[in-house]
């Protein structure tokens, strides 16, 4: 499986949209990977690992293709994570596709090509986040999406990944944000963003599997310990006990993501800290073949 990293950073952004720090005025300066959008990533160029809008920023740049996305798993609605009126943007007037020049001037639609069906993957909260946005789920089969909800700790198919959804800790209500589970052709993949870590019911389903590839979430850096994210210290005991239960070996990679500037240094200082605890420093456009 190949996972792209489109998006590296927490809802700020890195730097931050208004911030001027030390971290986000390096950022700026240094450009490059110390520059990170909201958190999404794309698996086999197919399956979308949260939507926002700084994934549809850098798909041109990255030479990815929106149109060929089949599958959109959803971690939790928070908007930096899931952007669903971005969806409206499917509605399709195929009678147009074939014209040219004036002959489209008479039309109004925002796509003029003939989409695949997209499944958006989701808890109940995602579903609430989708009924916000209004004539959204009404307007569901012209802008060529269906929703699925599912549940935590059932697995499900999506095309050819088996997938299980996790509990995990971050927000208020339980259930509101879930990590994946991914397997296919033999290889599995731990996506753990956002997280501060997971419940008595929800860990031993984590550990009951051998990971290929894991990625976590490290929002808070170097800075304090915080109940619904990770910190440095937390990815390092998470790693840890990953190894202790033979979920992982010493050189299976560890990639941290949602990275916040204020407790997390610039990318170029930050993965020299990073590399000493044996884990990878994600950045956007970032590809990661396992």
């Amino acid at each position: 499986m190949k996972l792209q990293m489109i998006g590296t950073g927490a809802g700020e952004g890195y730097p931050g949209l208004w911030c001027d720090c030390n971290n986000c005025r390096s950022a700026r300066e240094k450009g490059g990977k110390n520059l990170r959008g909201n958190c999404t990533a794309l698996l086999d160029g197919e399956l979308l690992l949260d939507m926002n809008p700084h994934f549809f920023e850098m798909a041109p740049q990255l030479g990815i293709h929106p149109a060929n996305i089949r599958y959109l798993l959803v971690t939790h609605p928070h908007e930096d994570h899931f952007t669903p009126w971005l969806l409206s943007q499917r509605a399709t007037d195929l009678s147009a596709a074939n014209m040219h020049g004036d002959e489209l001037l008479s039309r109004v639609a925002p796509c003029f090509t003939s989409l695949p069906l997209l499944t958006v993957y989701g808890s109940e909260h995602v579903e609430k986040a989708l009924h916000a946005v209004s004539g959204l789920m009404e307007k569901a089969e012209q802008c060529r999406f269906a929703f699925r909800r599912i549940t935590a700790g059932q697995d499900f198919y999506a095309g050819a990944y088996r997938i299980t959804p996790i509990d995990s800790i971050h927000g208020a209500v339980p259930g509101y944000t879930q990590n994946y589970i991914l397997r296919k052709d033999g290889k599995t993949l731990l996506y753990a963003t956002d997280t501060g870590g997971y419940t008595a019911q929800a860990l031993p389903l984590v550990l009951s599997h051998r990971y290929d590839l894991v990625v976590l979430e490290g929002t808070f850096g170097l800075g304090a310990d915080v109940p619904g994210h990770m910190n440095l210290q937390k990815d390092r005991q998470f790693r840890n006990l990953l190894l202790q239960h033979g979920c992982i070996h010493s050189d299976t990679p560890v990639y941290l993501t949602h990275i916040c500037p204020h407790w997390a240094p610039p990318h170029d200082e930050y993965i020299k800290i990073i590399q000493g605890y044996g884990m990878h420093l994600a950045y956007d456009g970032e590809e990661i073949s396992f």
